[in-house]
């Protein structure tokens, strides 16, 4: 479905609603540009506040790469989290190349 979003199918809004997603601008550590996690049936999306404008927009879509690739699983933390980055941005530049 991120790719329906990437060719202009659906736009942002959509997308976060078919899927349960809630975005939210918090204030987080200047080395944490974003993170999801779920919380009861809803999905959080938390974007730094304080990134540019072009920041925040490829950090939401580095996140969707986490939702798609479910790395919100509990499960995830058996995981090193170097490698759940790097899956997700090789997933966003995979989607992209497709474009």
């Amino acid at each position: 479905m991120l790719l329906a979003l990437l060719e202009g199918e659906i736009d942002q809004n959509e997308y976060m609603y078919l899927n349960n997603i809630e975005l939210r601008y918090v204030s987080l550590p200047s080395y944490v540009y974003g993170l999801i996690y779920k919380h009861k049936d809803i999905f959080l999306i938390a974007i730094n506040k304080s990134l540019s404008d072009n920041w925040k927009k490829k950090t939401i879509l580095h996140e969707l790469a986490h939702f798609e690739l479910k790395h919100w699983d509990k499960e995830v933390f058996e995981y090193k989290i170097e490698g759940l980055e790097d899956e997700a941005d090789r997933y966003v530049n995979f989607l992209l190349e497709k474009e």
